[in-house]
């Protein structure tokens, strides 16, 4: 029987974790065939460079002890000689780190790793030599001393084959370029280069070489000069022109309504991208009737002797399609419904390509988000189909505090808040604060895009303004309220009205600038009232317009005054005044 278990030689290794690995168990019968599993289980946690059992008579039963060698500790890693890339990256391209078991193996498996790193830099000379230091304590110091070298690059591509296509117009159509530095064994440079035989097969086709061809693609590496050569074969065949051109299956849509949209006419050099752009023309144009699910399916006969390639466009119309369902995804702070207004279509509406771009448009326009997403999937039938919407919130607030000095207001200092999208529900709230030695100004503001609920814009502002200058002092206070409506998608009708308050105290040296009348006494107190009302229109933006208009604004004034004292003479007018432009 097992009376007593214990481990030796064990400095960070837990005790428990040791015999939480072994069968054997205080209390239970004693099994020597189990020993050899009990200390493969310990040798399996890679803690230990050597395990071994001492079985010893105790007690009437005898006493298990498991002696254990601790393997050492990575204490310090360090990396000496790198330049072109720093200590973090190389960090994280290894598996070993501070405080681990120090392995040999995963020593030379990271040097190797640090030299792929390298290689896919371009660093193809690189070496890199581990230096394993053991400390007083028992543990290792593990520095890698890395030789950097020369990187890489490109001296040349050489095109063999070309005749009718000039070599040098294939290799500005490529990624890869002569005298840039050269990957030997990146997964980048490869994927370049599997691109680039897909760019000159694809030049070739748009210059009528339909059965052009890669055929081989060879780098020569020199590297006593690390340079590469990077030679392409291709194959080019014959050029070949569109020769019939055919509409089929189209009964919604007239033929002459179809072919507008073909790029390729009969005798010109074929293209595959012109062809591809003249497909998705057509399908386009069903999209804006409804007819989502059309399929356009080119077919092309090659005419080898006379060198013509004839083009079948077989069209299949569909039923119309309606939405089914949108799903919007992604808003996680904006409340749905603040997207949903703005979608031009609702759930069974005739589904149509421009709307499902214009929602995406006016999303985009809210400024709420920093990426705008809509995508289509197939309904339940043919005739439906699913609307998903995908956004990616962005800040939408301002905090802005700034401070400078002029001559007129000495020190000056300014506190900017403003929030786009208030409580998630596309309110605009803002606060501006200015305030120094002479000058006092504070404006609130909050506007609702979506009055009640309807595509009408309503808010105000609050003011309060204070300046203190050499002889006088002029307050004012007031508000406004604006309004504003669409006219159409890309025009809107605003309306402001202004009220303010004003008052001007002080001693007035001069006696041209007295208070009002001329004979009143140098020093008095003016006060008065102002109203203004605006109303306008602005054009926003059309998607591929070149740039936005506004039609004439025209301003009707209503002033008036109310105090102590007349009319304010003509240099009170130049008060300052807020403005609001929508």
């Amino acid at each position: 029987m097992v009376k007593e278990l214990a481990v030796q030689g064990n400095r960070r290794v837990q005790e428990a974790v040791i015999l939480g690995r072994v069968s054997a168990k205080v209390g239970g019968l004693f099994v020597p065939a189990r020993l050899a599993d009990d200390i493969r289980a310990i040798f399996a946690l890679g803690f230990f460079d050597d395990v071994q059992a001492k079985v010893e008579d105790f007690e009437g039963g005898v006493k298990l002890t498991f002696v254990v060698t601790e393997r050492p500790f990575v204490r310090d890693l360090n990396f000496v000689g790198n330049k072109q890339l720093d200590s973090g990256t190389l960090q994280e391209k290894i598996d070993i780190k501070l405080g681990t078991v120090y392995n040999p193996v995963e020593v030379t498996r990271a040097a190797e790793k640090l030299k792929e790193a390298y290689e896919e830099q371009g660093y193809f000379e690189a070496g890199v030599t581990p230096d394993v230091a053991k400390l007083p304590d028992g543990d290792v110091s593990v520095t890698f001393r890395v030789a950097e070298g020369r990187k890489m690059t490109i001296d040349k591509i050489v095109i063999e084959g070309a005749q009718g296509l000039k070599p040098e117009k294939i290799k500005e159509i490529m990624l890869t370029q002569e005298r840039e530095f050269f990957i030997l064994r990146g997964t980048v440079q490869r994927q370049k280069l599997d691109q680039d035989i897909e760019r000159v097969v694809t030049y070739y086709n748009d210059n009528g070489y339909i059965q052009a061809r890669v055929e081989s693609v060879d780098t020569q590496v020199d590297r006593a000069n690390a340079r590469v050569t990077i030679k392409i074969v291709v194959a080019e065949g014959p050029q070949f022109r569109v020769g019939g051109l055919d509409v089929t299956g189209n009964k919604v849509l007239p033929v002459e309504e179809l072919r507008r949209r073909i790029v390729l006419k009969p005798g010109d050099v074929y293209s595959r991208t012109k062809l591809q752009d003249s497909t998705k023309a057509i399908t386009d144009v069903y999209g804006t009737i409804g007819r989502a699910a059309a399929d356009v399916n080119p077919q092309i006969a090659l005419d080898v002797p006379n060198r013509k390639v004839n083009i079948t466009l077989e069209i299949t119309e569909g039923p119309e399609v309606f939405v089914e369902r949108i799903n919007i995804s992604g808003n996680t702070r904006s409340q749905e419904k603040i997207l949903r207004r703005e979608i031009p279509m609702a759930e069974g509406d005739l589904f149509t390509s421009p709307k499902l771009e214009r929602a995406k448009q006016k999303l985009k326009n809210l400024n709420f988000f920093e990426k705008v997403e809509a995508k289509t999937v197939p309904g339940s039938t043919k005739d439906k189909i699913i609307v998903n919407i995908e956004v990616t919130e962005k800040p939408t607030g301002v905090f802005s505090i700034g401070g400078g000095y002029s001559s007129q207001d000495g020190a000056l200092g300014t506190v900017d808040l403003s929030q786009n999208n208030f409580l998630g529900r596309g309110l605009q709230v803002s606060i501006q604060l200015r305030g120094g030695g002479t000058i006092q100004e504070g404006t609130i503001g909050i506007t609702d895009p979506w009055f009640l609920d309807r595509p009408l814009a309503a808010g105000f502002d609050l003011f309060s303004n204070r300046r203190v200058n050499q002889d006088y002092t002029q307050s004012s206070t007031g508000g406004d309220v604006r309004f504003g409506a669409p006219i159409g998608d890309f025009a809107r009708w605003n309306a402001l009205y202004r009220l303010s308050l004003e008052n001007v105290t002080g001693s007035l040296r001069t006696p041209a600038r007295s208070c009002w009348p001329p004979k009143a006494r140098p020093s008095c107190r003016c006060s008065g009232a102002r109203s203004r009302a605006t109303r306008g229109t602005t054009r926003s933006r059309r998607p591929g317009a070149p740039s936005p208009s506004s039609a004439p604004t025209s301003r009707v004034s209503a002033p008036g005054t109310t105090g102590s004292s007349a009319s304010p003479p003509p240099w009170f007018s130049t008060s300052r005044y807020g403005s609001t432009t929508s």
